[in-house]
């Protein structure tokens, strides 16, 4: 059975996002620009700080797993019975609930939020680097040379790019780009960021981009050497101050004391969430899958407000009876996650719209798997959700491979949890030049605040982190 050791504790990180998130976006949500070499989420050199390769593993965050992990009041919830249905199952916060799933009683709180490291990579923002990974050279072929070959692809072909930036004077964010051949066959859709920017994959030599956003409309076209395109509109349409957030989250696999830091997450989340004076509506779904033959491979909890009412309160409940089961191999359900993930309803509108993917292990390998993988992640680009995937101990180089396709195809961003803080077993190792560690809660604000805004602020390595003062 595949480890699956911090990923329900990455999950109350994510929460913590929607909180300060909320708490951020009605007072500006300014922050100062990434440079050239930083862009969205993807980081050059220059933070002052040692990168992966020199600091992984050699923090143990000062015996705090020694100090938790054996307290006796953090103890797991009960597993509901046998009454709930294998399938999708729908949460409280949608119809058919499934009431009769027992909601474990809450413990004191007693363990600090935000203990998670990790760093982020944007492919899009370093795209010549991620073609090197795919070379064959005299001495040494690219880490994913073989993924060359069509039969390990899974379907994915990023090496073919046309990117195209929206401006009506200004960046359009949400305006529909879809690429189309010469004989006006659609190859791939997609969505601008709030940069204007939007990233098509097809290895068509030559065809049509046709823009649309509001009340305005353009076409430009793009050849084998021109795919660089800026497309100016006379009119568009507005921005909404509204972010969706889905978390889709494997949890396979042994949970063990992982409860008693969800519930210190969740008392976190909750504090923030009380003093939120936002005026942007944050909505939060949660997807939790296993693999297709477990008792209950999926659990669905539609979106909900959670800057409102007890939009939060009833997505505590969720979580809380959410347990880690089966998936005895290494492969899950990957890709019918995502298909349901992609397919419930996201607004249409100009909003913001993120999935965070915690996983550890990638989809089963054959053709029906490949084909819903990427026509889900394609999905997700057509509708402007952008897939962060954020992976976990026990990830393989697979995992990582699918992962990064689907935030390149989606305008994602990377995510992978580093050993800095000495929280879980050991994390697969991306081997990135120069990123910066932080702590996981932060970098999943300045991702969600930068989505929505187009501005991103630098990361902050972990241990200077302002929020490590209130521990």
């Amino acid at each position: 059975m595949k480890k699956l050791t911090g990923i329900l504790l990455v999950i109350c990180m994510l929460l913590s996002v929607i909180s300060l998130a909320a708490c951020s976006a009605g007072s500006g949500m300014n922050n100062s620009s990434m440079d050239s070499s930083g862009g969205s989420g993807g980081y050059g050199g220059g933070y002052g700080k040692p990168g992966l390769n020199g600091s992984m593993g050699s923090e143990k965050g000062d015996g705090f797993m020694e100090d938790t992990m054996g307290d006796s009041d953090a103890m797991a919830p009960e597993m509901p019975d046998d009454s709930v249905s294998e399938g999708v199952s729908e949460g409280e916060s949608g119809e058919g609930a499934d009431k009769d799933t027992p909601v474990p009683d809450e413990k004191p709180v007693t363990l600090p939020a935000g203990m998670i490291t990790a760093g982020a990579w944007n492919d899009n923002t370093y795209y010549s680097a991620w073609l090197d990974l795919f070379k064959q050279g005299i001495n040494q072929n690219g880490k994913f040379y073989n993924y060359t070959n069509p039969s390990y692809s899974w379907g994915f072909n990023s090496l073919e790019r046309i990117k195209v930036h929206v401006s009506d004077g200004e960046a359009v964010a949400g305006a529909s780009v879809v690429a189309a051949d010469s004989q006006g066959n659609v190859l791939f859709k997609a969505v601008t960021d709030a940069e204007g920017n939007a990233y098509l994959f097809t290895d068509a030599n030559e065809g049509t981009v046709t823009v649309t956003s509001g009340e305005g409309s353009a076409t430009a076209q793009f050849t084998a050497e021109e795919r660089d395109l800026t497309v100016t509109l006379d009119a568009s349409g507005d921005k909404l101050n509204v972010i969706e957030i889905m978390l889709v989250v494997d949890v396979t696999g042994s949970m063990g004391d992982e409860i008693s830091f969800l519930k210190a997450e969740l008392a976190d989340v909750i504090n923030r969430i009380a003093e939120n004076d936002s005026e942007t509506v944050i909505k939060l779904a949660m997807l939790f899958y296993r693999d297709t033959d477990d008792r209950v491979p999926f659990d669905y909890y539609d979106f909900t407000d959670v800057t409102v009412g007890d939009g939060l309160s009833t997505m505590k409940k969720a979580l809380n009876k959410q347990y880690a089961e089966g998936g005895g191999d290494y492969p899950e359900a990957v890709d019918q996650a995502l298909d349901i993930a992609v397919n419930q309803q996201w607004s249409t509108g100009a909003t913001t719209k993120i999935i965070f993917h915690v996983l550890d292990a990638p989809a089963h390998e054959g053709d029906q798997y490949a084909t819903k993988l990427v026509n889900a992640t394609k999905t997700a680009a057509e509708k402007g959700i952008r897939i962060c995937p954020i992976i976990c101990s026990g990830a393989m180089d697979s995992t990582e491979y699918t992962m990064r396709e689907a935030a390149i195809y989606t305008g994602g961003t990377f995510i992978f949890v580093t050993d800095d803080s000495g929280i879980g077993g050991s994390h697969h190792d991306p081997q990135l030049p120069n990123v910066t560690v932080e702590l996981l809660n932060s970098l999943m604000v300045r991702l969600v605040k930068g989505y929505h805004t187009g501005d991103f602020a630098p990361p902050v390595y972990w241990k200077e982190d302002p929020s490590l003062n209130n521990k």
